[in-house]
């Protein structure tokens, strides 16, 4: 059975704006993904560690994801980089026993989250 660590809470504001009613603001990640994280992107884990609750909690953008149902991309900004958390909303229609979860989580350069936010829209900015 997977293990399930909670990261807090989000803010399901900006999210029921676009996707409607939210089971839960509350956000997990499971043991299955943090392995996940560490294979595919093991130089980006510590980051991970450090700033994946603030990354979903505050995030500085958050983007829809156009190809995945009830996914966005929760992006906090660094000096020197940008975290990119892969959330999956729980939406609706979802199981009640569903949690929002992370599915990965990875640094994006400027330029690539620029062509992000162009082909799949900007939900949030943080002012």
């Amino acid at each position: 059975m997977a293990e399930i660590q909670s990261l807090g809470k989000i803010n399901i504001e900006v999210l029921e704006a676009e996707f409607g009613k939210i089971k839960t603001d509350e956000i997990i990640v499971t043991n299955e993904r943090i392995e996940h994280i560490m294979e595919r992107h093991p130089e980006d884990y510590s980051l991970f560690e450090k700033y994946g609750k603030e990354s979903v909690s505050d995030p500085d953008l958050i983007i829809k994801d156009i190809k995945n149902i009830g996914t966005v991309f929760m992006v906090k900004k660094l000096p020197e980089t940008n975290l990119n958390v892969v959330v999956r909303v729980v939406l609706g229609g979802d199981d009640d026993k569903l949690k929002n979860s992370v599915m990965t989580f990875y640094r994006i350069r400027d330029r690539n989250l620029k062509k992000l936010i162009e082909k799949n829209g900007l939900l949030y900015k943080k002012e």
